[in-house]
């Protein structure tokens, strides 16, 4: 590496770490205003309380996307590439940095669980219904979809932002195939038909389902099998390069953060705007407010629908982080000097366009994509979750081999 492209990259880390810094900054000012006595203020200073907090978590949303664009970009971080490899190479080196932020991200929201800084209990992995087929046929398409688009919903947003003109069409098939299933013509066979198939289950959380076994003793078990796979890689693997522990570890870290500023909102909320307020039970209240870390289903349509509905809609934060995501990737490729406009032949553009719609309805239908049901689902030790990620591993590398397949055949 030249001392140009040092410099380079240094400024990258920097920005990365600056970002980090804010990000926890705006949780704990969030975190602040559970203190005040809004009994005395005015309807305006509650208002602007209320402002404040909402712009807090769009920042706080904007710079944590941000933050893992920057970190895929650069490291090249993709479980459609992680289980590619085990495929063609025999190498887990990304899929044990895909552990690695399992085991921080686990870590992290665990512990601001049980300490009170978030509510797990009421996010969409943990209080819905256990639907057990759109978890099974979501999973698995999506991880056949992220074989064909070259990316999972993350990489397809970073290669975008670094000039890959595939991937920007997997991304427009993506947001088309999720709207369409989340609210168009596709939603009446999600809702009247795969939702329908559900399994009655006392709780979707680990430690519940279990519950004569301890908690603690649920979470060391659970983070010992992470570890025991992250250490068992074979020396040449490039998985002991410093690259790749500390790229899973910084992408756990996002989960957390994101994790923590929503949970400090959702508890905030109800101390500021009392007589909105009808408890936490209320749907519009939970689809506004309910704790959330970082997904790209929902997230994605929801992105595209702002942009041409911009006078009819609000910003949140999961659009925040979609823009995040394609600023902090654009931003590092730029910096890095590796952005470049590429249009792949035109076959790739097909397998792009199958792709992203394959990704688009899995994910809608599975309630999550390799980040939101894999890492932010996981890391609240939800079955489904579990479930969901087990079956997009599948389908990668049945895509992955079938894809193989076809190039020797052909």
């Amino acid at each position: 590496m030249s001392r140009q492209e040092k410099i380079r990259e240094g400024l990258v880390a920097g920005l990365i770490a600056v970002g980090f810094t804010v990000a926890l900054y705006l949780v704990f000012r969030i975190k602040s205003y559970a203190g005040l006595d809004t009994s005395a203020m005015s309807d305006e200073e509650i208002g602007l309380l209320k402002h404040s907090v909402r712009t807090s978590l769009l920042w706080g949303g904007l710079i944590i996307g941000g933050l893992m664009g920057a970190i895929v970009q650069r490291s090249k971080f993709c479980i459609a590439a992680a289980c590619h490899a085990r495929i063609t190479i025999g190498d887990l080196f990304q899929t044990r940095s895909y552990a690695m932020a399992l085991f921080v991200a686990i870590l992290g929201t665990q512990i601001l669980y049980r300490t009170g800084q978030v509510d797990i209990q009421y996010s969409i992995y943990l209080s819905t219904p256990f639907t057990w087929l759109s978890y099974i046929i979501g999973g698995f398409t999506f991880g056949v979809g992220i074989v064909y688009a070259g990316g999972c919903a993350s990489r397809i947003l970073v290669r975008s932002a670094e000039g890959d003109l595939g991937s920007l069409v997997s991304v427009m098939a993506f947001i088309l195939a999720s709207g369409a299933t989340l609210w168009g013509i596709i939603a009446p066979l999600r809702v009247g038909y795969f939702n329908t198939f559900t399994l009655a289950i006392r709780s979707q959380y680990l430690p519940e389902l279990y519950a004569a076994v301890p908690w603690w003793l649920i979470l060391l078990a659970v983070e010992a099998v992470l570890v025991l796979f992250m250490l068992t890689a074979p020396r040449k693997s490039e998985w002991w390069s410093w690259q790749w522990p500390l790229t899973g570890a910084g992408i756990g870290c996002t989960i957390i953060l994101a994790w923590w500023l929503n949970g400090a909102a959702h508890k905030v909320l109800p101390l500021i705007d009392s007589f909105s307020f009808t408890g936490p039970s209320d749907p519009s209240l939970l689809q506004q407010w309910r704790p959330k870390s970082l997904t790209f289903a929902l997230a994605d349509a929801q992105s595209f629908r702002y942009i041409i509905l911009w006078t009819g809609e609000t910003m949140n934060f999961a659009i925040a982080t979609v823009f995040g995501v394609i600023a902090g990737s654009f931003i590092a490729a730029r910096i890095s000097g590796t952005f470049n406009l590429v249009a792949p032949p035109l076959q790739q553009f097909r397998y792009n366009l199958v792709g992203g719609l394959l990704m688009g309805f899995g994910a809608v239908l599975a309630l999550g994509c390799n980040i939101g049901q894999g890492l932010s689902g996981i890391s609240t030790l939800g079955l489904g979750s579990i479930v969901t990620m087990s079956c997009i591993a599948i389908g990668a590398m049945a895509g992955s081999k079938f894809m193989l397949w076809s190039v020797m055949r052909g």
